[in-house]
């Protein structure tokens, strides 16, 4: 039970993290644990906020508990928000976007595929695999639903999208996949593993970190205080 608190999620580790712990400090709000680093809920210390608490959680946990009410609003990031269930999305509020967490959610294909550069090729190629290797072509990914519905839009319909946990990118180097669909800022790990972005209309989506509220939640003038006030920096 969510009791009289004000749920707030933050990233629980990596750059996200640090970048999102600034915003309260900018605010001077002040997170402490009571039962030390490894607690997974903090406190503002300040006694205007004592019943705000902060939930350390994952990016996507915390997209997840925005969206069931769990959370009254959470520092996420937008392409899992985009990923996520069509019935989560529709119970949250983007408040803002922030400069941080930028990546785009991209197309990336094999080196080789010399041409193949936009999602007209892209097509041909999945026929290509259908009708000369008697399979579907097959796509790795985190991002199912964002890759589901760009192939769809583009007529890419002769695929297999297969789910993926961790080092997508070597999919196709593994044998798993032809190609992948995942995140990327610097492209460091695509190139190093033989991969290049679809040239034309290959970029999915921009992501960065984002501010969400829960529709219900910020309904509640003590949430929608404490949320403008993070929807500040």
């Amino acid at each position: 039970m969510k009791s009289d608190f004000i749920n707030i999620g933050l990233i629980s580790k990596g750059r996200m993290m640090e970048s999102a712990q600034k915003i309260f400090k900018k605010n001077k709000l002040k997170i402490y644990k009571k039962s030390g680093e490894r607690d997974l809920f903090g406190y503002i210390k300040d006694k205007k906020f004592q019943n705000v608490r902060i939930w350390f959680l994952s990016p996507k946990e915390i997209i997840e508990s925005v969206g069931t009410g769990v959370l009254d609003a959470g520092i996420g990031a937008l392409d899992l928000l985009k990923n996520s269930e069509p019935n989560i999305q529709s119970r949250i509020s983007i408040e803002k976007k922030y400069e941080f967490g930028q990546c785009q959610l991209c197309v990336l294909l094999p080196k080789f595929w010399l041409d193949t550069v936009n999602p007209t090729d892209l097509e041909e190629v999945s026929w290509e695999f259908f009708y000369k290797k008697k399979r579907l072509m097959r796509i790795a990914t985190k991002f199912k639903l964002l890759t589901e519905q760009w192939c769809k839009s583009r007529g890419i319909n002769m695929v297999e999208i297969i789910g993926s946990e961790g080092a997508t990118e070597a999919a196709p180097r593994l044998g798993k996949a032809d190609l992948v669909v995942d995140v990327a800022t610097s492209f460091d790990t695509a190139k190093a593993n033989n991969l290049k972005l679809l040239e034309d209309d290959g970029v999915i989506l921009n992501s960065s970190a984002i501010l969400c509220s829960n529709k219900n939640s910020i309904k509640k003038r003590e949430v929608k205080k404490f949320v403008k006030l993070l929807s500040k920096n």
